[in-house]
């Protein structure tokens, strides 16, 4: 590398920059906010300043620089260092970040529900402290504007989540939500082989499809006046995306609970009703 440099002619130039890349090492951080090296001619090192009374009271202490920065390049020492009045940024200080809310404890404890602490006392109050900071990061993330995500329910700059977003991609999940379009019972059963998140996710699309046949059944309905197979179709369509929505057997449902599906299906059922 020496020798490199020797020949590009550059070596003097690179050992006369090494006392303005070392400066703020030598006076330290206060005093490297305030100043600004500039260059180096001879054995004298030019330092810019903002105003003329710290560069007053900078020369009175540049022995002490002068010590500290020959110390760190004792084979290229400098014999002088004067200041002057120049540009330097005033120093940015950030604002203090927003304190954490507190934890939404009614929130922890329904997490730490199922968490028995017989054979480990300590075990439910880990898990508690636990829970109790996930729901101020959930806090926090409400406050900053996020809002939930329509699979998970967390809250998040993204609709869906990110990490819901893959999961809507994958084909178990897609496959899954052809099944509960026509069987919402075995919902349940998708825990097993999907995870509680896979399951949610097959939900999701399974309804979004729903909702969108249901809209265009409505508007078959009302375009045929009210034809029976189309209504027919419907009903069945209607109650399977309200089993979905309200977690129940096709056999559980009430007829309040209609609520829940979209304007215009609803109107259509009510109508024929």
């Amino acid at each position: 590398m020496g020798a490199t440099l020797g020949t590009a002619r550059i070596a003097r130039g690179i050992e006369r920059a090494r006392s303005i890349l070392l400066w703020p090492q030598a006076v330290g951080p206060e005093i490297a906010r305030l100043t600004r090296p500039r260059t180096q001619q001879g054995g004298t090192l030019f330092v810019e300043v903002r105003d003329s009374a710290t560069a007053h009271h900078l020369s009175m202490q540049r022995h002490h620089f002068l010590k500290a920065l020959n110390a760190l390049m004792p084979d290229q020492p400098v014999s002088e260092i004067r200041f002057s009045v120049g540009s330097v940024r005033e120093p940015v200080t950030a604002p203090p970040p927003a304190p954490l809310p507190a934890p939404d404890r009614a929130r922890a404890r329904q997490l730490v529900e199922g968490v028995q602490s017989e054979r480990s006392p300590d075990l439910r109050g880990a898990a508690l402290r636990a829970a109790e900071a996930v729901t101020r990061a959930r806090r926090w993330r409400e406050e900053q504007g996020w809002r939930p995500c329509p699979v998970c329910g967390e809250a998040s700059r993204e609709q869906p989540c990110r990490a819901c977003a893959l999961t809507l991609e994958d084909p178990n999940v897609r496959r899954a939500a052809r099944l509960l379009q026509r069987w919402p019972e075995r919902l349940p059963d998708l825990g097993a082989t999907l995870g509680d998140s896979g399951a949610g996710a097959a939900r999701f699309l399974a309804l979004r499809q729903l909702e969108g046949q249901l809209d265009l059944l409505a508007l078959e309905c009302v375009r045929s006046g009210h034809e029976d197979g189309y209504r027919e179709f419907l009903a069945q369509q209607a109650d399977v995306f309200m089993a979905l929505t309200l977690g129940r057997t096709r056999a559980q449902l009430r007829p309040s609970d209609r609520s829940v599906l979209p304007d215009s299906a609803r109107s259509v059922l009510n109508a024929g009703r």
